[in-house]
């Protein structure tokens, strides 16, 4: 008999061979036709060679989750290289203000003239200072195109304004 028997799940192989084929258990150290550390335990009988190999046994069970939750790694990761990821893009476009002042410029430029333009023009100011003062976390562009429409908006106000009375406003 010219086999390995192996000393974990019991099936032989052939002989010169490194490791079990069933269960992946190291047989080089083996003499032929016995198990490892000497003779078979009592009780012990090879496999029958009309069977197919049992399927390998997993022995490896997981550690159990820590009670927080997921941990990190032991080590903890690394920090990201400078320059790495590009910074956060801003909260919202714009601020509540600053849609306010939108509208009110365009309804302006359309009907309603300093009415609307100029309550629009306190408003988009204010976004503007509280960005440069670094209290709100929006794009200015918004904040100062708002201002702008609505100071376009009371520019053409005043000049539709002198054009449909036919002088000027300050002299004749």
């Amino acid at each position: 008999m010219d086999t390995v028997i192996c000393p974990r799940c019991g099936v032989s192989s052939p002989p010169n061979t490194a490791f079990c084929g069933n269960c992946g258990t190291p047989l080089s150290a083996q003499q032929p036709g016995t198990p490892a550390g000497g003779p078979p335990p009592a009780g012990w009988q090879p496999p029958d060679s009309n069977q197919p190999p049992s399927p390998p046994q997993n022995t490896f069970s997981p550690p159990p989750p820590p009670p927080g939750g997921f941990a990190p790694p032991p080590a903890g990761y690394p920090p990201p290289p400078p320059g790495a990821y590009p910074p956060m893009a801003p909260v919202a476009p714009a601020g509540n203000n600053t849609k306010w002042a939108v509208g009110l410029g365009i309804a302006g430029i359309f009907c309603c003239g300093p009415f609307t333009a100029i309550p629009g023009i306190f408003l988009a100011k204010k976004d503007m200072d509280d960005i440069a003062a670094g209290r709100a976390q929006w794009n200015e562009g918004w904040a100062k195109g708002a201002f702008y429409l609505n100071i376009i908006a009371l520019g053409l106000f005043i000049l539709g304004s002198d054009s449909f009375s036919g002088h000027l406003p300050f002299g004749s």
